[in-house]
């Protein structure tokens, strides 16, 4: 597991660090200048010369460091020195005096010259006010330089915990950052801007991290020991039967994606129900699976009520359709169900419009919306909940008693308590139909398997984007298709 902080968390454990735990300023603005050096020696594969734009404050003096050692290693270096703060920091100005006993001069002007890596130490993870001035121009033509760009702790102009541009940015392909993750690299602007983020280590003390704790944490590959175990001793009851509640008249693809998800995250029997027209599409596809269909209001409920007596586990809502036997469907599962529901698709489209169900449920459940079913849910736009996405997330998820699964190109699951989790796998080829459905098929999976609510969920969906990173590896993003992804899970969980 990992934590991942706001720029007040962050700051916070700066400051125990130096001033509870007193490790000092200097000690830890060195070992961070030294990442920083041996990441940009690796991707300076050609020596070539190296510009750093620094600025008064402490996230220019890591980049005076940077200089000062990449000087020390042979390196062309240029430090130029924006020098449009009216304050300096005294780490800053440490480093400026080692600088100047060197014989190490700051330019005032960005030289023409030719440069293979570009770093930015302008503005660190406290910049909380647009960038204006002399400030904004030297980003603007630091970004324009044809050179790999890195920048240091966080892009200039990216806010540290909501990743929104503030005025202006620094456009990198590298990201060192120190200690711990922001999570504004992972959303808004700073998603693109950061690039590549390095996370290394400048010792930060555990008891630090501890003393703030932070709110927002994400899973890593530590964290593969949570999956469903298995056993020796066993056979396919053992693990569990999801029921898959998918697939109006002649919508069989949702319905085979999520049952084959299902089978492959580990449950041990699979009973797709579904309408009569997809018998032979997803027998053909999918032979493992236990099938029970219906063509009319009555055999609907008939499919609703053997499921509620024979499942572990229930997906509902893929490719079901939105009309008065669906609608009927989801009503008798939240009513009378008493094994846990993974709710998605069409099922959150027929809730959006029957709050009340939801409301008068007591299932334990799951609900897997993405941004625009999650809108329909609270009857506000996509931009509100995107702006204060945890906030609104963990509220909800309190207020209905839900375990949630607020899908985005960086998800986040609560069940409503203090801490959150985000998932930092995945990547964009995964924008593409059908990705939910297999999402929807592995956390039921997960509970079938044993998993609780909030672990499944978690575990789930860390599991699908890890998949869907070995399948944009195979594929190619563009390429890829939501099976390829059932296709990974294997490799992944293995």
């Amino acid at each position: 597991m990992q934590y991942i902080v706001t720029k007040k968390e962050m700051q916070a454990i700066d400051s125990y660090a130096i001033k509870r735990v007193g490790i000092p300023a200097e000690v830890l603005m060195e070992r961070a200048a030294m990442e920083v050096a041996a990441q940009i020696q690796k991707w300076n594969t050609s020596g070539g010369r190296i510009l750093i734009a620094v600025e008064s404050g402490n996230n220019g003096g890591d980049g005076l460091a940077v200089g000062r050692i990449l000087i020390g290693r042979g390196y062309n270096v240029d430090i130029y020195f924006v020098g449009g703060m009216t304050k300096t920091s005294p780490q800053f100005q440490i480093q400026k005096n080692i600088l100047h006993n060197m014989g190490i001069r700051l330019r005032k002007a960005i030289p023409n010259k030719d440069y293979s890596v570009v770093v930015d130490g302008i503005f660190g993870v406290g910049l909380s006010r647009k960038i204006e001035g002399a400030q904004a121009k030297a980003i603007e033509a630091l970004n324009q330089l044809d050179a790999l760009k890195v920048a240091i702790d966080v892009p200039s102009g990216i806010d540290a915990t909501s990743g929104d541009i503030l005025g202006v940015a620094f456009r990198a392909d590298y990201t060192v950052t120190f200690g711990l993750k922001k999570i504004g690299m992972f959303f808004s602007d700073g998603i693109d801007y950061c690039g590549t983020v390095v996370c290394v280590d400048i010792g930060f003390p555990a008891v630090a991290v501890n003393q703030v704790r932070p709110q927002i944490y994400a899973y890593d590959e530590s964290d593969m020991d949570k999956l469903p175990r298995r056993m020796d001793n066993s056979n396919k009851g053992t693990y569990g039967k999801v029921a898959i509640i998918a697939g109006s008249k002649n919508m069989s693809g949702a319905a085979y994606l999520c049952g084959k998800a299902a089978y492959t995250a580990g449950a041990g029997i699979v009973k797709i129900y579904t309408h009569e027209s997809n018998r032979t599409i997803i027998q053909s596809q999918l032979p493992e699976a236990v099938m029970m269909t219906y063509e009319d209001y009555e055999g609907a409920l008939s499919c609703i009520e053997d499921a509620m007596r024979w499942a572990t586990a229930i997906a509902v809502g893929p490719g079901l359709g939105v009309d008065s036997t669906s609608e009927r469907m989801l009503y008798e599962l939240l009513m009378n169900s008493e094994v846990p529901l993974v709710v998605d698709a069409d099922a959150l489209n027929i809730l959006s419009e029957n709050m009340e169900l939801l409301e008068t449920s007591s299932v334990p459940m799951i609900m897997t919306p993405h941004m625009k079913e999650m809108s329909r849910l609270l009857g506000c736009t996509v931009p509100e909940i995107m702006s204060k996405r945890f906030e609104v997330a963990k509220r909800f998820a309190k207020q209905m008693g839900v375990t949630l699964v607020l899908k985005d190109a960086k998800s986040i699951v609560t069940n409503g308590d203090m801490q959150t989790y985000i998932n930092l796998a995945g990547n964009n080829g995964m924008s593409t139909g059908g990705s939910g459905d297999v999402l929807s098929g592995i956390i039921a999976g997960m509970l079938a398997g044993g998993l609780d609510l909030l672990e499944a969920a978690k575990m789930g969906t860390f599991v699908h984007c890890q998949a869907g990173d070995k399948a944009a590896e195979k594929k190619g993003k563009y390429a890829m298709l939501a099976s390829d992804i059932i296709d990974s899970l294997g490799e992944v969980m293995r």
